[in-house]
């Protein structure tokens, strides 16, 4: 059964363009005011003619979606793909310019910060204040009041006016009313960013339990990784298109591939009179992705050519996390094989790489080429992308804090 069904949907806004430079000297301001003065006396009932040229925006056009019951959806997209403006559409908080938007049953949204909160009323009116507004009875709020208030962690502060909350202390509390209040529909903005990891799993656990319990999730992130725990479909915008709709790991796929840098695969032709490189790329997990999982293996190649054969041409490469901190290297020479070097010709080398050695994250790989103590060849102009994930279920999800490095595995035994 559809609970939203989106037909023909198009959100478009007004953009205003200043006709004067923002920093305008005092004579042009001057001048300006001037302008409105003698209009004013001439026109005492008539405004003055807007200067500001206005261009046309379609945020949205022609959205076609359904999403069924029990559907936890990601919505995809770079920034001004028109993301939060479908979520607003849907959450009613906006009108469209076209287009009709169905829901069946409530709605239940978390767009930002305190959404839906009265500053000046307390953590314990504020519940009740929502509840009423999505059309709950006060004895269906009053069952669920202290499912909220021990999800929040706000005990302490539930009669204290929310003005004076810390912008977590908002967070935990807009969402225990989003998700405990019964609602067929939960809407979630990038807006979990803003709590600690452990409020974060905690909320993508309480999502998980409300899909299986049959009512639909929509959520924004841009993190992939916490995504693909949580989705099962997903919804791929761009300029305020529909892309693409199908399962998660599709999705995320398709939306890896849109982002600039992200590639497993470079070529050119980079060197000196030692050494040309042609290729430097990574084998895909499958025709399907550009990503991979701790489960999987891969091997990394090189294809050059050695023009000056030398004992002291040093090839190699190192794996940084997206901090920039070098978590892995390998150099060629360490290899029994090519401890003396490469000779003069065309050679494709391969590398084999344990995902399982990683812990989940985006890291880079670059080649380093050298004469050793004397010419750095290539060091920083040939660099590979490429994202880890784990599949693990959302209870074992490691902290953002654990990600981008190198994982011993199971060393554990039982004395």
């Amino acid at each position: 059964m559809a609970i939203v069904k989106i037909e023909n949907l198009c959100k478009k806004y007004f953009l205003s363009h200043q006709a004067t430079a923002p920093h305008a000297s005092l004579k042009e301001l001057l001048a300006s005011f001037c302008k409105k003065i003698f209009h004013r006396i001439q026109h005492p009932f008539s405004s003055f003619p807007s200067t500001q040229p206005k261009e046309e925006f379609w945020a949205l056009k022609e959205i076609n979606l359904s999403f069924e019951a029990g559907d936890r959806i990601a919505i995809l997209g770079h920034n001004g793909a028109g993301k939060s403006t479908l979520l607003k559409l849907i959450s009613r908080i906006t009108e469209p310019t076209h287009g009709r938007i169905t829901i069946k049953g409530r709605i239940a949204s978390l767009l930002e910060v305190g959404t839906g909160f009265h500053p000046d009323l307390t953590g314990r009116e504020n519940i009740f204040l929502s509840g009423a507004i999505m059309g709950m009875s006060y004895q269906e709020i009053q069952k669920k009041f202290a499912e909220i208030v021990a999800f929040a962690e706000i005990e302490k502060f539930l009669d204290t006016p929310i003005k004076h909350y810390s912008s977590g202390m908002y967070l935990r509390l807009g969402f225990a009313v989003a998700a405990h209040l019964d609602a067929d529909l939960l809407i979630v903005d990038e807006i979990l960013a803003v709590g600690d990891a452990q409020f974060q799993e905690k909320c993508l656990k309480k999502m998980n339990e409300f899909g299986s319990q049959g009512k639909t999730v929509l959520f924004v992130s841009h993190n992939t990784q916490t995504l693909l725990s949580l989705c099962n479909k997903g919804v791929l915008l761009e300029k305020g298109q529909v892309v693409a709709v199908e399962p998660i790991l599709a999705c995320v796929n398709r939306y890896i591939k849109s982002c600039p840098s992200s590639g497993l695969f470079w070529q050119g032709a980079l060197g000196d009179e030692h050494l040309f490189v042609h290729r430097f790329f990574l084998t895909p997990a499958s025709a399907q992705t550009d990503f991979f999982t701790q489960a999987q293996k891969t091997k990394l190649h090189l294809d050059c050519t050695v023009t000056k054969s030398d004992e002291n041409l040093i090839i190699a490469f190192s794996i940084f996390n997206a901090h920039q901190q070098v978590v892995a290297r390998s150099r060629l020479c360490d290899h029994p094989e090519f401890s003396q070097g490469l000779s003069s010709g065309s050679h494709l080398l391969s590398a084999d790489l344990d995902f399982s050695l990683f812990h989940p994250g985006e890291y880079f790989i670059r080649l380093e080429v050298e004469i050793l103590h004397k010419k750095i060849i290539i060091k920083d102009e040939v660099l590979l992308k490429f994202h880890l994930y784990s599949l693990s279920p959302l209870n074992k999800l490691q902290k953002e804090k654990d990600r981008g490095g190198i994982s011993l595995g199971n060393l554990w035994s039982k004395a």
